[in-house]
């Protein structure tokens, strides 16, 4: 018996699809859709692709997913490919003309190629987008999710699912219900949909606690979505993910501990251009560490959904987290971290979800965080150069453009969002 038929017989709802749809293509979407491919039994894979140049790409791979273990590619095949194209998602068909598939497709002839899904429903997504595009992600998706579906955020930093609830889901009611996820497995990636697994790790997973789902029920699966039950029940049982369910709480602790770590290897990496393990040797920014760590300890313990959990001053106690930040950098050293690699890339960063969400928490319980506040502006203020660098000029004091003058004075007096 497979995982739909499991779930199936403990509602009497239509039965589910089984489709798990996934938005976001980088090492962790991938990864996720190579592993469920690789299941004996596989449940039927969308990839939700955002542009046809992604397609394009996809097609160049021979619509495959490649992940790469000690120098040998596990290539999988027989991923389904919707396409955002003009606000409207199209299924790709899957017998197409080699003219086609070679070429670059206009919007004006995607229905020579596609079907028009826009309004399929949706029954679980996994989101795989960066925080810093997630909303304009799922907002793409918004008219196809409905109360029953399951939505998994996989993303780093805090307050995804929270930002959600003030743009997109307003009403607690028709909102769907949310599982978050941290994973530790190293990632890192060799070309578009070909991913290096360079350690082993796990991924463990829960469902957020809300209005809908306050904390005792989202511990009592008895109460879970039949969607929830089944991509929880299909993450734990696939192998090659080693993921495990556990309470919000516990997965809150493993969120917070791997923020402290985002908090410190993301922004001084990209505000230093260069490498994690680069960072361990130079003094200045040791010392930066710690006391960015003090402002973060004090946030967690302050947090109001901790109180009352014993460990909490050991585990979250700055020496800890330093500790535990310096064997990541260590284990990452040639790497670069996703926030230095968004600054060459002229993208918007995480840096409101890591440092900034420290700040905003920071301020609701009467902590000042001055330190992480300046990480964030500074941060911000590097993605605004970078972006101006790539468009080849930098204004000074043109008419109805602010000059260089007006940007450090708009700088010095913004205020934490």
């Amino acid at each position: 018996m497979n995982d739909v038929e499991d779930v199936s017989r403990e509602t009497t709802k239509p039965p589910l699809s089984g489709r798990v749809h996934i938005l976001g293509v980088g090492n962790v979407g991938c990864f996720i859709a190579h592993a469920l491919a690789s299941r004996p039994s596989r449940p039927p894979i969308t990839l939700l692709l955002h542009n046809w140049s992604v397609y394009q790409a996809f097609r160049r791979k021979k619509k495959s997913i490649a992940l790469q273990y000690n120098g040998l590619d596990d290539i999988k095949t027989g991923f389904d490919v919707e396409v955002l194209s003009d606000g409207v998602w199209h299924e790709v068909l899957k017998e197409e003309s080699k003219e086609k598939i070679e070429s670059d497709i206009p919007s004006d002839q995607v229905e020579d190629i596609s079907t028009d899904v826009n309004y399929e429903h949706i029954e679980c997504l996994i989101v795989t987008a960066k925080a810093s595009v997630a909303k304009t992600a799922i907002k793409s998706v918004k008219h196809r999710l409905t109360k029953d579906s399951t939505i998994v955020l996989m993303q780093n930093g805090m307050g995804v699912a929270e930002m959600l609830n003030h743009a997109i889901f307003l009403n607690p009611e028709d909102r769907p219900t949310y599982v978050q996820g941290v994973v530790s497995h190293g990632l890192t990636r060799i070309d578009k949909f070909h991913v290096a697994h360079l350690g082993v790790g796990t991924m463990v997973f829960a469902p957020s606690t809300t209005e809908k789902t306050p904390a005792l029920l989202a511990e009592d699966d008895t109460h879970w979505a039949p969607t929830t039950k089944y991509v929880l029940r299909l993450l734990a049982l696939t192998p090659s993910l080693v993921a495990t369910t556990d309470t919000p709480a516990a997965l809150l602790q493993y969120q917070l501990e791997k923020l402290a770590v985002n908090c410190l290897i993301n922004p001084l990496s990209a505000l230093y251009d260069c490498t994690n393990g680069e960072l361990l040797y130079i003094f200045n920014v040791t010392r930066t560490m710690r006391l960015l760590l003090f402002e973060i300890s004090s946030v967690i313990y302050a947090l109001p959904e901790l109180q009352g959990v014993p460990g909490i001053e050991e585990r979250f106690s700055p020496e800890r987290l330093r500790r535990i930040t310096i064997a990541v950098a260590n284990e990452t050293s040639q790497n670069s971290s996703s926030m230095l690699h968004d600054l060459r890339s002229g993208n918007e960063t995480e840096i409101e979800h890591m440092n900034g969400w420290v700040v905003k928490r920071g301020e609701e319980l009467g902590i000042k965080c001055a330190l992480n506040y300046m990480i964030r502006l500074l941060v911000k203020s590097k993605v605004i150069v970078h972006q101006r660098r790539g468009n080849a000029s930098i204004p000074l004091a043109t008419d109805g453009v602010p000059s260089v003058v007006d940007f450090a004075d708009q700088i010095t007096t913004t205020k934490a969002e």
